[in-house]
């Protein structure tokens, strides 16, 4: 069985929050932390898939939770078929 994990506040979530933004504000638009049974959902807008994957691997890295889902989306820009 797995120990749990540590339960980590809302405002340390919202200081990953914002530190993830700052340090790739060009690829990512909104992130937000949300807690579920088991571990934590990403949820926000990217501008890309490497966007998208950075903010996992950041918020992985600073977080003492398991991330089990990442719902970020990527805003693909609409391209002018003719």
């Amino acid at each position: 069985m797995a120990a749990a994990c540590p339960a980590t506040s809302e405002a340390e979530f919202r200081r990953i929050e914002l530190e993830v933004m700052v340090r790739h504000r060009g690829r990512l638009r909104e992130l937000t932390i949300h807690r579920v049974e088991g571990g934590v959902v990403l949820l926000g807008r990217a501008v890309s898939f490497y966007g998208k994957q950075i903010a996992f691997h950041e918020v992985k890295t600073l977080l003492d939770e398991l991330v089990i889902g990442n719902r970020i989306a990527v805003d693909v820009p609409s391209r002018n078929l003719r």
